[in-house]
């Protein structure tokens, strides 16, 4: 017996030294990765994840494991470490609020599942908030904020559009009276209107002229100044805003008067993008003047312009030059950019193009003389980028009008 102990030692020896070679260190290096889960199960995102080897993370956290990645609430993410890197870790947790969770030597190969449970302030109660679309466009936006915010945060029509002449019941938070709101239309134009009282107003009707009311609880879609009647002697003229810069003031008054009257943005602006109804009294004459001043203290003026037969202005480069004798302006109206103009004589068939290489752009003009000299009726035919048509027949490219194009 005494015999077999030198021949075991000796075996163990040998073991030992076949253990230790670059071989079996490879192969201890080449074990599964380990890897563990992180779970959100509060109500703040975790943005950024460290993971260190256990002891080591005060001095190097090494890289954020999330990447470009984030953990909102309720959500999880799988951490896979390189081979080797052992089960103690130190991980850090950053969430969006600032906050942080450092835990040390954590044993990642029995928990599995690092739960990460943070809460943020309690959310206000959700308060609904009844609209009626009473204008003449789609609603494709639609954002309430609390009144004096700088993020519209997100859109309350989510997938959905808002019809005209549809209801719509939003839900916000419910922080007090005062709101601001702003839509977006189908053609691209956007209104605002800020310090809303909602809890006096219920629902809101949203129309032409609603941004500009003086009472919103008694604004009546297609009246003509505050709380009164539409009658004949007044008209409503939509001013669109494509110029590319902030419109400070605005000022629409009939032609050769002496008085420009009053400044129509009051204390508001008119960005790129936005519009702004006018009421105007045509009593006197339907023939007025329009001057703008911008922001960089640039006046640019238009005089002429039909307030009885034009619903849409649009400033744009261009838009003071209305168009000469013996032509039209055509506006593009429509929820998506003219690619194709065709102008013919009427029974004719399907002319040229008369855009070439151009496109006529949502809320965009393009002044257009008749195509042969003494003619004046044509058939106007133009197609939408969606592939939507709109048809004038026997428009009068002489009378110097505007020609409002929508399917």
């Amino acid at each position: 017996m005494q015999r077999r102990w030198p021949v075991i030692a000796g075996l163990l020896l040998v073991a030992a030294a076949l253990w230790d070679t670059p071989a079996a260190a490879q192969a201890q290096r080449q074990q599964p990765a380990p890897s563990f889960t992180l779970k959100n199960e509060g109500d703040v995102t975790v943005y950024e994840l460290f993971v260190a080897r256990g002891g080591t993370g005060a001095r190097n956290w090494g890289p954020d494991r999330l990447g470009a990645e984030m953990v909102p609430a309720g959500r999880s993410f799988v951490v896979r470490l390189p081979a080797g890197f052992g089960c103690s870790a130190d991980i850090r947790i950053v969430f969006d609020d600032g906050a942080e969770d450092i835990r040390e030597r954590v044993d990642i190969c029995r928990e599995r599942e690092v739960i990460a449970a943070r809460s943020g302030p309690t959310a206000a109660p959700d308060r609904d908030v009844e609209l009626v679309n009473a204008g003449p466009r789609t609603i494709m936006y639609l954002y309430i904020r609390p009144a004096g915010g700088n993020e519209w945060l997100d859109d309350r029509l989510g997938s959905a559009v808002f019809e005209a002449g549809a209801r719509f019941t939003a839900q916000v938070p419910d922080l007090g009276c005062s709101y601001d709101i702003r839509v977006e239309y189908d053609n691209e134009a956007a209104e605002e209107r800020r310090n809303v009282d909602l809890c006096a107003i219920a629902p809101l009707t949203i129309a032409p002229g609603w941004t500009v009311a003086e009472d919103l609880a008694e604004f009546t879609p297609g009246s003509v100044g505050p709380g009164a009647a539409p009658g004949a002697t007044g008209s409503r003229v939509t001013l669109i805003n494509r110029s590319g810069r902030t419109v400070f003031t605005v000022h629409v008054f009939p032609d050769g008067a002496r008085d420009e009257g009053e400044d129509r943005l009051g204390v508001r602006v008119l960005s790129d993008g936005e519009t702004i109804d006018m009421d105007v009294d045509t009593a006197q004459g339907c023939s007025f003047t329009v001057w703008i001043k911008y922001g960089d203290g640039t006046r640019e003026e238009r005089s002429g312009v039909d307030l009885c037969r034009t619903s849409e202005l649009v400033i744009e480069a261009g838009w003071v030059d209305a168009p000469a004798a013996g032509s039209v302006r055509f506006v593009n109206a429509g929820p998506a950019p003219i690619i194709a103009l065709h102008v013919d004589p009427p029974g004719a068939g399907r002319g040229p193009d008369r855009l070439g290489e151009r496109v006529l752009g949502v809320g965009r003009s393009l002044a257009l003389a008749p195509p042969q000299e003494g003619v004046c009726a044509y058939d106007v035919t133009a197609r939408f980028r969606n592939g939507q048509e709109a048809r004038v027949a026997g428009a009068d490219l002489c009378a110097g009008d505007e020609i409002t194009l929508a399917p």
